[in-house]
């Protein structure tokens, strides 16, 4: 059974930040992320512990190239609270 995914609205306008970022640089790469984004969500619906503990207990994150997807799992919901380049500090909840 997979779960739901949802994204908090934190991590939808840090998405779409990167993603407008991205697109001024290179339309290529924004649309890179953004398939990327979809297909870690689309992974975690189905293996959601498959990423790497967090630093605050309950929390996991997954590594997605130069970025770190903070999330955590909620009975039947995998919730995406932050997404960040990986310079930046570590997000919390």
């Amino acid at each position: 059974m997979n779960l739901r995914v949802v994204r908090s609205p934190r991590a939808a306008a840090e998405i779409r930040d990167i993603a407008n970022y991205l697109v001024e640089l290179s339309p290529a790469a924004a649309g890179r992320f953004l398939a990327a984004m979809q297909a870690a969500e689309e992974r975690l619906a189905v293996l959601p512990h498959s990423g790497v503990p967090g630093l605050l207990p309950g929390t996991r994150r997954l590594i997605i190239g130069d970025y770190i997807l903070s999330y955590r799992v909620r009975r039947d919901t995998v919730e995406v609270y932050a997404v960040r380049h990986a310079k930046r500090r570590d997000a919390r909840p």
